[in-house]
């Protein structure tokens, strides 16, 4: 199983603020907003949350530690925090942080092959260097996830519903590509 197990340990004093605390494992299944019936599914999408984190949450975060602290992804779905930290401050952080998020799957896109398909660079701007780009400028992200074969969309409701035409268009564009198909993004 490669999801992550609730961490069970005390929580850290606060006035033992400046030693090390035990290490904090926030899962993120708890976070999915879905209506995935499979498990791997809801996996998938607790996986993008935390990479969501980890790319538009988490460096403010640490920069604003007044202690060092290392956030990292760990299995499926979890972020693990460590170094000395306000537990309940951190799992609060990521509560009011994944408020207005949401997963939204795109479907069974055979998301490595769709990778692959996907040039670096291209002229008309739809290359993965695109892609990253708009991830980063919508603060939104695409996670293809291998075990699944799906293709995730990550970010703010209202982001995702009026500011990420382009991105599913790119997306739409090279599996129709790949398979021969076009895919309806519609509810």
């Amino acid at each position: 199983d490669l999801s992550c197990e609730a961490s069970t340990e005390q929580m850290a004093d606060s006035n033992a603020e400046a030693a090390s605390s035990p290490p904090l494992i926030i899962d993120l299944r708890d976070y999915v907003r879905s209506k995935a019936s499979k498990d791997e599914i809801v996996l998938a999408q607790a996986h993008g949350l935390a990479l969501w984190l980890e790319a538009n949450h988490i460096p403010s975060q640490i920069r604003k530690a007044h202690n060092p602290v290392i956030v990292s992804c760990v299995g499926r779905g979890c972020l693990k925090v460590e170094g000395a930290f306000d537990r309940q401050a951190w799992e609060k952080g990521v509560r009011g942080a994944l408020k207005k998020i949401v997963s939204e799957d795109l479907g069974n896109m055979d998301a490595s092959h769709l990778l692959e398909s996907i040039p670096e660079t291209d002229a008309e701007g739809r290359g993965v260097s695109d892609l990253k780009a708009m991830e980063k400028r919508l603060a939104v992200k695409v996670l293809f996830d291998d075990i699944t074969g799906h293709v995730i969309l990550i970010g703010d409701a209202k982001k995702l519903e009026k500011k990420c035409f382009v991105l599913r268009n790119m997306l739409s564009h090279y599996h129709w590509r790949l398979s021969g198909t076009d895919v309806a993004f519609g509810k």
